[in-house]
């Protein structure tokens, strides 16, 4: 077992994890920050660990908050503001077919 610890100072993201396979992102957000839209080519799950959030893709905005998660099919279209102070961990991976 393999334990990581994310820290809150870091100015927007930090890579917990980074494999070929998976990566687990820890992002902290100020409210207001936003980070614009982009696509990954994985399997993409966020989740929200503090604060409140408006992640969107192209055809709708939603408000995601901790216990409300969201999974991404590869090369989905997303950006996300914060709607307050806020902690995420994006996990992306590639699945196998």
């Amino acid at each position: 077992m393999k334990v990581y610890t994310g820290r809150t100072d870091i100015k927007l993201f930090e890579h917990l994890i980074d494999e070929p396979n998976q990566t687990v992102t820890h992002l902290v957000l100020k409210a207001g920050q936003a980070v614009p839209e982009h696509k990954v080519s994985q399997t993409v799950i966020v989740v929200p660990i503090k604060g409140r959030i408006d992640f969107s893709n192209r055809e709708e905005s939603q408000e995601i908050y901790p216990g409300r998660i969201v999974q991404m099919i590869p090369d989905e279209w997303h950006a996300l503001k914060a709607l307050e102070d806020s902690e995420l961990m994006v996990v992306k991976s590639t699945l196998a077919a």
